[in-house]
């Protein structure tokens, strides 16, 4: 074979611009063959099914999970191999790709699940050792809410990566929605029978069943999500996870990170006042960037 032909045909460079530079911290990979090569080089051992079962199992446990966090999250930032794994899943009517908007009005691409694939993801979940009640449902995704919910995966990545290097095994997920619930179907029962005393106290037991915090006024505070795990002892334990947005009030984040929940910032201005009360960004990865913060195309293939 002699240089630039293949196959005895003259080999034509790719007509393709490069994509942009990414403003991301985390650079994305490039290549394909030959990083995977390098990666077992450097010991990795996650299989691209393994890779994929992990993913789908994301998504089934947060309802809506950012095409990029993905990526990055369970794909190594590698955009082939991720837009292999989505195509695959599109093609198998296991997963639904749309668009929403951040706060800024950026877009930017979010999967979630079809029935066919919540039935497969709470398989893999199954396998993978989660809790038998792990809620793996179809959610209902509003628009406006998309860039918050999709910042509360970010944060549990990052919380689930610091148990990981602890040698603890993330066994479950509750996100706010099935935490209140739970309060509230409890503490109506309660009512519904024996009156508001009893509501209140029953409140507050299914609030410490469940390790949520009670205010001096009595009020339950729920966490954007929480992290059930056992650690490599077989102990377990939970992490509250708050994502606070530009919105937040000092006295809110206060309260929450008083009540030991485990705070990050999506967006500038939430990170400055997190920074502003001693709370991060820095080394403790409270700063968990967002769609407005990417350039798409380096992922978005």
């Amino acid at each position: 074979m002699r240089d630039r032909e293949m196959f005895g045909r003259p080999v034509e460079p790719d007509p393709r611009p490069a994509a942009p530079p990414s403003r991301n911290r985390q650079r994305m990979r490039n290549g394909h063959r030959r990083e995977y090569a390098a990666d077992r080089a450097r010991g990795s051992t996650i299989s691209f099914r393994e890779r994929c079962a992990g993913a789908l199992t994301d998504i089934g446990v947060h309802g809506a999970v950012s095409y990029r966090d993905l990526a990055e999250a369970r794909f190594g930032g590698h955009p082939y191999t991720t837009r292999r794994a989505v195509n695959g899943w599109i093609d198998d009517g296991l997963v639904a790709e749309t668009t929403a908007r951040g706060p800024k009005g950026n877009a930017f691409k979010v999967l979630t699940l079809t029935p066919l694939g919540v039935a497969k993801a709470r398989e893999h979940a199954a396998k993978r050792g989660m809790d038998r009640g792990q809620q793996i449902e179809i959610p209902r995704i509003r628009s406006a809410q998309a860039a918050h919910d999709t910042a509360v995966y970010r944060a549990c990545a990052r919380e689930r990566e610091r148990l990981r290097e602890r040698g603890a095994t993330v066994r479950r997920v509750r996100l706010d929605a099935e935490l209140k619930g739970a309060v509230a179907r409890a503490s109506e029962s309660a009512r519904r029978k024996d009156g508001k005393r009893a509501a209140d106290a029953e409140r507050h037991r299914i609030a410490r069943e469940l390790g949520l915090p009670v205010d001096d006024e009595g009020r339950v505070l729920h966490p954007d999500a929480q992290i059930e795990y056992e650690d490599a002892d077989g102990r377990t334990g939970r992490v509250n996870i708050e994502v606070a947005s530009g919105n937040y009030s000092q006295e809110t984040i206060k309260a929450k990170a008083a009540a030991g929940f485990a705070m990050h910032a999506s967006g500038p201005a939430a990170a400055s006042m997190l920074r502003k009360l001693g709370l991060g960004p820095g080394d403790d990865g409270s700063w968990i960037g967002g769609p407005a913060d990417r350039d798409p195309a380096t992922v978005e293939l």
